[in-house]
């Protein structure tokens, strides 16, 4: 199995975000959330740790081959891009439920089209796996877009857009933070994606939505440790302290790993490079040693008096009457030096000698196949390579040397030269790539290729000639690209330029650099895991002796109700909170204390104001919590409506009239009741005040009613 380094980057920092996106999803399941925005919220990070998993997988195992890698990279693809859908429309949910908990009215309007797109794009996810219109594999198991994929990621934005706007429509019910919150968490990820449109290769995507995650939870982990109360806070701060030290650490092992992988990835290419050129060399010296002979023949030829004679100042008629001596010595030839063609060429009479006598004569401006003789005459070159098919060996291709033949006076005579059979050529490549593991090109100054061991692009098929336009005459040009390097060397003895791709030369084996890499990482995390657990451990008995003290300082003695710490603690996380308006407050006092303690004692007193108590927390303890703020003064706090308040009232004035103690017989308590929600003008403090008033008020009606003396109760 092989990785690039950008595949290693890739899956690491999928990996990183996997892992922490899985903390996360932990720590906040850890708190039991009971709001179904939490839920949501929670969900959205096991949905994103699933896909980051999927997408770390299919970088690894995308361009290897073999039933298992094939299985794995369409199962993580089908992964990433089902995760998407569920990503963005559990966001949508999110933030409505984030509004209706916040006393919005939201209509539910929004969530219906989210799901109408969701199921759109479901669609055709589950269409590709039959019709690959979304995304399809090459034959080398890479992943490739295509044309659909716009439209999912279109609907995909649509679905996200949807979630912004909810809101930005409903902005006023959240706070300045929490707000600038969702609007990143929606539009860094949309960024990302358009982005994502222009660059193929690297998941962009991803990236912008693990910062949108980090930039959620962070608002989240604010949100919680400043709206708890002081207990909750201090119990948490080392299991938050645990985690955010978790994730520094595994941040810090996640780039010194990727360090790690660039730096032996920086040294493999530079060695890849050298060993490159140094096959480019081997294998260029052999290839121009092939042409060396046949253009020293073919000047052998050129400077041969016989030939000269048979050609210089010939007509027609004296051509024929000499092609049997120039047949004779072109057989001598090829004979001697091992070539099948040999042939020469009359400037003058335009007669084309070879094995077979004069096998025709050129027409160089009707007859297309003759052309190479008129290419040649205006390159103003001794000689010139051209590839053709060679009529007097039964139309084999061949590769031609067209050496000219000079008189003293320097004025063409004609050309000669000698063929070389393509099949003889083809094969002395073929085994230079099986050696070396490369693939060989002989291309013109046009790129159109000349020889290659695919027979069927000769004189066909062209190389982008970027990867031989800036080279130089004396060195190879160095060229890497998605395919391998591309190494080009111009052959003054061919003519053309000499193209040879090393396959694979910047690979990494993933079992020789991966698999310690992933043990060290795995080894890491495993001791991080520990550590936590220690930490934990330790927590837990802190935690555990910080509650008896905590709540001992809390709770009244005597009642075991709440005490006037805890009333205002509670009171604080209302005022942050800004939830005042779900809450009915009950202010208490009790008629007959005074008496009771100056006529029987404070053993009776003590009764009464634990008999008060006791119905006190039967009545309220469903909806809130009551606490002694006093003496004889007592609060409810109860969330829910005034109906739900009312039921408990007169459950508690039943309680009261039924009380029956061993000192006291009776109870009477007065009462102020205020419906927060039905004075949403008002604050806490104004609110508590006009409760107090009313209490009051009903202990006047008390007085007047009972005729007591105030003084002496």
């Amino acid at each position: 199995m092989n990785i690039t380094s950008l595949e290693i980057a890739q899956a690491t920092m999928d990996m990183f975000f996997c892992l922490f996106c899985l903390i996360m999803f932990v720590s906040i399941k850890a708190n039991n959330p009971k709001q179904k925005s939490m839920r949501m919220f929670v969900r959205l990070f096991l949905i994103a740790t699933v896909l980051y998993f999927g997408e770390a997988l299919a970088y690894i195992f995308r361009g290897n081959l073999g039933p298992f890698n094939i299985l794995v990279t369409r199962i993580a693809n089908l992964m990433v891009f089902a995760m998407y859908i569920a990503m963005a429309n559990i966001y949508v949910r999110y933030v409505s439920s984030v509004f209706v908990e916040k006393g919005a009215e939201v209509s539910g309007n929004s969530v219906k089209i989210a799901n109408i797109f969701s199921c759109i794009n479901i669609f055709i996810v589950v269409v590709n796996l039959f019709y690959p219109w979304m995304y399809y594999f090459d034959e080398a198991n890479y992943y490739h877009r295509n044309n659909s994929w716009y439209v999912y990621t279109l609907i995909l934005l649509v679905v996200i857009f949807i979630g912004a706007g909810m809101a930005i429509k409903y902005r006023k019910y959240l706070e300045k933070r929490s707000f600038i919150s969702m609007m990143l968490f929606s539009f860094i990820p949309i960024i990302a994606t358009v982005v994502q449109f222009f660059i193929y290769g690297y998941s962009i995507t991803n990236l912008g939505l693990g910062i949108g995650l980090f930039v959620m939870f962070a608002t989240y982990m604010y949100d919680w440790s400043h709206n708890v109360d002081e207990h909750t806070n201090m119990i948490n701060d080392s299991r938050f302290d645990a985690a955010i030290m978790f994730i520094i650490m595994l941040l810090s092992m996640s780039v010194s790993i990727m360090t790690c992988v660039n730096v032996i990835h920086q040294v493999t290419k530079e060695n890849s490079e050298i060993q490159s050129r140094t096959i480019a060399q081997m294998v260029s010296a052999k290839i121009e040693n092939e042409f060396i002979k046949p253009i020293t023949v073919s000047q052998t030829i050129s400077s041969d008096i016989d030939i000269r004679t048979y050609i210089e100042g010939k007509t027609r008629e004296e051509a024929e009457s000499v092609k049997d001596d120039m047949t004779n010595r072109l057989v001598s030839i090829g004979n001697e030096f091992g070539y099948k063609m040999v042939f020469v060429v009359s400037d003058k009479t335009r007669a084309y000698y070879t094995y077979n006598g004069i096998s025709r004569y050129l027409d160089v401006e009707n007859d297309s196949h003759d052309i190479w003789y008129k290419d040649y005459l205006d390159s103003g070159k001794r000689y010139t390579v051209n590839v053709d098919t060679d009529e007097d060996n039964n139309g084999s291709l061949s590769v031609f040397i067209n050496y000219g033949i000079i008189d003293t006076n320097g004025d063409i005579l004609g050309a000669c030269g000698v063929g070389v059979d393509m099949n003889d050529l083809v094969d002395k490549l073929a085994r230079f790539e099986e050696e070396y593991n490369i693939k060989i090109y002989l291309v013109n100054h046009d790129g159109l290729i000349q020889v290659d061991t695919d027979v069927s692009s000769i004189e066909t098929g062209y190389l982008d000639n970027s990867y031989f336009g800036n080279i130089s005459d004396d060195d190879f040009y160095y060229q890497l690209s998605e395919n391998g390097c591309y190494m080009t060397k111009y052959l003054e003895g061919f003519d053309g330029y000499l193209v040879i791709r090393d396959n694979n030369p910047v690979k990494l084996d993933v079992n020789k650099i991966i698999l310690p890499i992933v043990l060290i990482f795995i080894a890491g995390v495993l001791i991080m895991a520990i550590s936590f657990v220690i930490i934990s451990m330790r927590e837990k008995k802190a935690k555990d002796a910080y509650n008896r003290r905590y709540e001992a300082s809390i709770k009244d003695e005597l009642t075991g109700l709440y005490n006037r710490r805890g009333f205002e603690v509670d009171c604080e996380i209302i005022k942050k909170n800004n939830n005042l308006i779900e809450y009915v407050l009950i202010m208490m006092d009790l008629n007959g204390l005074k008496a009771a303690n100056d006529n029987i004692g404070h053993e009776a007193g003590d009764e009464l104001i634990i008999g008060a108590s006791k119905c006190m927390d039967n009545a309220f303890s469903g909806l809130g919590r009551t606490y002694r703020i006093g003496g004889d003064e007592f609060v409810a706090l109860l969330r829910g409506t005034r109906e739900e308040a009312q039921d408990a009232v007169k459950t508690f004035d039943y309680l009261i009239e039924n009380f029956q103690g061993n000192l006291i017989s009776e109870l009477s308590v007065s009462k102020g009741v205020v419906v927060c929600s039905e004075h949403i003008e008002l604050n806490f403090e104004e609110i508590k005040a006009m409760a107090d008033k009313l209490m009051y008020a009903d202990k006047d009606e008390y007085y007047r009613r009972t005729g007591k003396d105030r003084r002496r109760v």
